[in-house]
């Protein structure tokens, strides 16, 4: 499948990656910003400061010029910030007013006057709390100004101001600086994340590629993880694990379905052969008998295996989380060897089960019933007359033990791991005399793990067969 560019995981991690960065470069601006434009008022406010000294403690406290003297010196030596300075008396009645001010000749009358309650506040201030103020003063220029109010005794005001034009042109040198600076990284970034982005994504578009061209006809491929040890390399590890086990699962499908296809035709087979033969001349009425007996067997023998198939197919779309209960398993087990011990009998194989304790499990009766009966049947299936059979059932710490033991024909070692595969027949010359077409222990098996369950089995050629059961305690 094709993927659009703007649909891409590429794309979408570059575009959040410009937009995270973006807000960075943004707030990282603003606070730039700021703090620079504190700067630049700390400085301006230093400067009304030193203006305000040049005026009041050098020319008129120390001299004893006047006012007008002392703002033209003061005007003279700081000419390069062209402050505006004036002095305002206030009256101390009642009625607070301003009654006079002393101005330089760059103040228009009139111009450069704050209310009266600053007045009287700054007459208060001391050192600590000084007063500044930026006020917008047409008259005097088309940027606000900078004002600092400086109480001198009388009551006097000493007003220094200064225009905020340098700092204004300043700050917007600034924010157009950052602003290309901005465009200049966003774009290198978009560029560099790009590239780094299809390079770290680089190896997952090699995993699409190996796997659009695994198919269910060829599980063989296998994706290259090159030793990676980061999320791609876990991801890689964890498609070609699922890929075997699709691969393992897809062998037992198709190793089921020709081993039914086979179980199925056999019977089929002996049963159109034999009706064959049959119908070619006239038989005796014994013949006619025996080959009906024989139709029957492979009947039962056909049937019981659809039985098993379907039972398979049932329990194994169960939900193990539902149809479970407190089961006496002793109970089961009881139950199961009644029905077995007369062709138990017919053989004259004993069955000793003075072993047998109560036990309770959590599980499915009905499938606890599948599970011993199987593995009893098989014990008396594989029992040659005279053997005997043991049961025993018992609480082991935190389990449940059952064990099944024989004195039959055993099972030959490299059999062993075989013998819950589905349709594996240890002895297939026996296959159509036991009647067994491989399926009981496959049905065992999934019952056991069902009650998660441990089953092991320990047999010897001539000496017998074992089955133990360990079912957890809850």
């Amino acid at each position: 499948m094709k993927i659009k560019r703007f649909r891409s995981l590429a794309f979408k991690l570059t575009v959040w990656y410009i937009v995270i960065l973006g807000a960075i470069l943004v707030l990282a601006g603003l606070f730039l910003h700021q703090g620079f434009k504190e700067g630049l008022m700390n400085d301006l406010d230093k400067a009304l400061v030193e203006i305000t000294d040049e005026a009041h403690e050098k020319w008129w406290r120390s001299r004893g010029v006047t006012w007008e003297e002392a703002i033209e010196k003061a005007e003279t030596r700081y000419a390069s910030y062209e402050p505006f300075i004036q002095v305002v008396e206030i009256s101390e009645e009642e009625t607070r007013h301003v009654e006079n001010v002393i101005r330089s000749e760059r103040i228009p009358e009139g111009a450069f006057l704050l209310d009266t309650h600053t007045y009287f506040r700054a007459d208060r201030t001391d050192i600590d709390s000084f007063i500044f103020r930026t006020v917008e003063e047409e008259q005097l220029s088309s940027y606000p100004l900078r004002v600092f109010l400086f109480p001198v005794r009388g009551p006097l005001i000493l007003q220094v101001g200064v225009s905020l034009e340098a700092t204004v042109a300043a700050l917007n040198n600034l924010l157009i600086i950052m602003i290309l600076t901005g465009l200049i990284i966003m774009l290198l970034a978009s560029v560099g994340g790009s590239f780094i982005i299809n390079r770290a994504l680089r190896p997952v578009k090699s995993v699409v590629k190996t796997a659009g061209e695994i198919t269910a006809e060829d599980l063989s491929l296998r994706i290259d993880s090159k030793n990676r040890k980061d999320e791609i390399g876990a991801l890689v590890e964890t498609l070609n694990s699922m890929i075997a086990r699709l691969e393992k699962s897809i062998k037992k499908i198709r190793q089921f379905s020709g081993d039914v296809s086979h179980e199925l035709r056999t019977p089929l087979t002996i049963i159109r052969g034999e009706v064959e033969v049959l119908l070619r001349k006239d038989r005796p009425k014994e013949e006619y008998v025996k080959t009906l007996n024989s139709v029957l067997e492979e009947s039962h023998r056909m049937e019981n295996l659809i039985d098993d198939l379907l039972f398979l197919s049932r329990v194994e779309a169960m939900d193990r989380s539902k149809g479970t209960e407190i089961v006496n398993i002793d109970e089961v087990l009881n139950a199961v060897i009644k029905f077995r011990t007369p062709s138990a009998s017919n053989k004259k194989i004993s069955i000793d089960t003075k072993n047998i304790k109560p036990v309770q499990i959590k599980g499915n009766r009905e499938l606890l019933e599948r599970m011993t009966a199987n593995i009893l049947d098989n014990a008396i299936r594989y029992s040659n007359p005279g053997d005997h059979i043991e049961i025993d059932l018992e609480k082991k710490e935190k389990t449940a033990r059952l064990q099944i033991r024989d004195t039959g024909i055993g099972i030959p070692e490299e059999s062993i791991p075989l013998i819950f595969d589905r349709f594996y027949v240890v002895d297939l010359s026996r296959s159509k005399e036991t009647g067994g077409a491989g399926l009981g222990l496959s049905i065992v098996k999934w019952i056991a793990e069902y009650h998660n369950a441990e089953i092991t089995v320990d047999s010897h050629v001539g000496k017998g067969t074992t089955f133990t059961v360990n079912f957890p305690l809850d």
